[in-house]
């Protein structure tokens, strides 16, 4: 017996389950992806299950057939996927056809452990061309079938240390190739910065903004994510003049649409003049104006903050451009200083219209917005709070922000609405806990529901002096509200000033280290450069571990030497050199169609026999062959002796059959 045909052996009932569960997972990776249509997913479960019941059939055209059929249900959406997505997109789809034809027709250990790792090179791929946090459930169960697969891959062979050993190498190598094609193949999808704006401008297109972990880049105006947790970093990101307002403006959103704020179009409108960029003031912008001087700390945020509503950009930076995305104004290069001037928004706290009387902002409806998302509670609410206040807009503002600040508390770790729940539905009736996300996004909520326009702001506030300037750090991140207020104009209000914290509301510091190691692996996977060499530094660690390993087995080679390795001391069995020799002459006397194929393991043969009806066939005494040979010790003297009689008696029933009926043709 070569050691070879150890792979030939038929699997484990274990070892096919594992393999059916692997790629039905890696096929609901790919569907949770969006790699394949649901139509996919239900394609690769009937060529699995059909593949499984086609087992009993000794034909091998009828799992042929399957398989192909199964393929052909899943590939059937490439050509639509290459149209939409680029040709990346297509070749994990190819995988799973692959994988599931495979599967149909697989007959040995060696295709079975062929369907599991092509399992986890899908489920890689699907996570390298767009990865999101519903991929977890499909990964889990993709690694963990591989394990029990291999580990319970052949009945007769215990988890020893060779079976062990040959499981963690099987998958450390298919786990090392499928993390560096990931870190190889650039992500179609939104693996670039979780920031909106940001986000897309770094992946190049519309991306989508990641909804976790928490960003600072967020805050910069594209999209906002009411359904992002996590602390935000403290990196420092840019420096203001230290008598500047509190709030520095980045974005503005204007539509909500129950778990996301994004903005619908500009605010303003920016052309190229002397000394930089300028833009016409916005509808009731303050006629009040400042000019301020901003030096970014780090290139992470490109975006452009003012103090108040800007109207012009003077970069301090020769080679400098401007790019409008939404209501996000972005710098490249990312780094350069600028003066931005600023019409400054004054607080409803600031009695500079007494009065009601004004009209009303340009494109009114855009700040009015309320999906039908948001339960009649809420708008309820909004109209009974402004009802009570007794006086316009701004009075409405403040009566709202106290509610608020009494009904609520401060949290970081506020709970994620569930699906298809309103996130201000619940955060001002259910959970009663959030952050400035939640604060200013009921605010705006509630004045629109009473017919007062109002807005999202982004950006950051407060800060820390800092050599006679104020940093605004990551941490400082901040969204308020703007609302209008005839006469006066948009006007600043901030909800979220004054709340009281939860006890505790702070994350503890494994949440705090989790996202940052969140972070740092983003922040690697957004750089074509730090994929390639992510991939090699990995690559590399893995090839030398194992050379490491190798040299080190050698080197304890001699000392091992005084133990005959197994293989020496099964050929110096003479009980088993008889059973092998029993074994030939059994092999020999059957009829040329029953015998045993060149690459055929003893267990496959025996159940070929069995299937194929030849009668007095010794399969207790085959098992014993097959344990003598690969299991990692040898069956007791008896028990071979034993096997070898059935072999011996076997053989002369089977020729002498053949006598009685004539003479054997074909014989070895």
């Amino acid at each position: 017996m070569a050691a070879d045909g150890f792979a030939t052996h038929a699997p484990a009932p274990v070892a096919l389950g594992c393999a059916a569960v692997a790629v039905v997972a890696s096929a609901w990776g790919l569907a949770v992806t969006g790699g394949v249509p649901v139509g996919g997913l239900v394609a690769a479960a009937l060529g699995v299950a059909l593949g499984v019941l086609v087992r009993r059939v000794p034909r091998r055209a009828a799992a042929v057939a399957v398989g192909v059929l199964g393929a052909a249900g899943c590939a059937v959406w490439a050509p639509g996927l290459a149209a939409s997505s680029g040709a990346l997109a297509v070749w994990p789809v190819l995988g799973l056809a692959l994988a599931v034809l495979q599967f149909a027709t697989a007959r040995s250990l060696r295709e079975v452990r062929l369907v599991l790792g092509l399992s986890v090179l899908v489920v890689l791929a699907a996570a390298g061309v767009s990865p999101v946090a519903a991929l977890v459930g499909p990964l889990v169960l993709v690694w963990g079938s591989v394990l029990a697969g291999f580990a319970g891959a052949v009945p007769h062979r215990g988890a020893g240390a060779g079976p062990r050993g040959r499981t963690v190498r099987a998958v450390v190598a298919a786990g090392t190739a499928g993390v560096v094609l990931f870190l190889l193949v650039p992500p179609t999808g939104g693996a670039a910065l979780a920031g909106g704006a940001l986000g897309r401008a770094a992946a190049g297109g519309e991306a989508a903004a990641a909804a976790a972990p928490r960003s600072s880049a967020a805050y910069a105006g594209g999209e906002l994510d009411l359904s992002s947790r996590g602390d935000l970093p403290e990196t420092e990101l840019l420096s203001v003049p230290a008598g500047s307002p509190s709030w520095w403006r980045s974005g503005v959103l204007d539509t909500y649409d129950g778990r996301t704020w994004s903005a619908s179009a500009a605010t303003a409108t920016w052309s190229a003049v002397t000394e930089g960029w300028a833009a016409g003031a916005e509808d009731g912008a303050s006629p009040v104006r400042r000019v301020d001087e901003v030096r970014p700390l780090s290139a992470e945020y490109p975006a452009l903050v003012s103090a108040g509503s800007p109207v012009g950009v003077s970069p301090r930076a020769g080679g400098a451009r401007l790019r409008v995305l939404g209501t996000s104004v972005l710098l490249t290069p990312p780094g350069a200083g600028y003066a931005v001037t600023s019409r400054q928004t004054p607080t409803v706290g600031d009695a500079v219209v007494p009065g009601t009387a004004g009209p009303a902002p340009a494109d009114a409806g855009r700040w009015l917005q309320v999906p039908t998302s948001v339960p009649q509670r809420v708008r309820d609410l909004g109209r009974e709070l402004a009802g009570g206040a007794g006086g316009g807009a701004a009075a409405v503002a403040l009566v709202v922000e106290e509610h608020l600040r009494s009904v609520a508390r401060y949290s970081l770790d506020a709970p994620v609405p569930g699906a298809g729940e309103d996130a201000v539905d619940a955060f001002l009736f259910v959970d009663r806990v959030g952050f400035c996300e939640q604060f200013a996004s009921a605010e705006v909520v509630l004045l629109r529901s009473a017919g007062i326009p109002a807005r999202l702001v982004t950006g950051f506030a407060a800060g820390t002096e800092v050599d006679g300037r104020r940093v605004l750090r990551g941490v400082d991140a901040h969204a308020w509200v703007e609302v209008w207020v005839p006469g006066q104009g948009w006007t600043t209000s901030d909800p979220t000033a004054g709340a009281v914290p939860v006890a505790g509301s702070r994350s503890p510091w494994w949440a705090g280290a989790w996202s940052w190691a969140q972070r740092a692996v983003g922040a690697v996977l957004d750089g074509t450069g730090s994929r390639v060499v992510a991939a090699a530094v990995l690559a590399g660690v893995v090839v030398g571990g194992c050379l490491v390993l190798r040299a080190r087995r050698g080197t304890g080679a001699p000392a091992r030497a005084a133990v005959p390795p197994v293989g020496a001391r099964r050929r110096g069995d003479a009980s088993l050199v008889a059973l092998l020799v029993a074994l030939d002459r059994f092999d020999a006397a059957l009829p040329p169609d029953r015998r045993r194929g060149p690459a055929e393991g003893l267990s496959a043969w025996r159940a070929r026999l069995g299937a194929a009806g030849s009668r007095g066939v010794p399969a207790e005494a085959l098992g014993v062959v097959e344990r003598a040979c690969f299991a990692r010790a040898l069956p007791a003297r008896a028990e071979l002796d034993g096997a070898r009689e059935a072999l011996e008696r076997a053989a002369s029933r089977v020729l002498g059959e053949a006598g009685a009926a004539g003479p054997a043709g074909g014989r070895r």
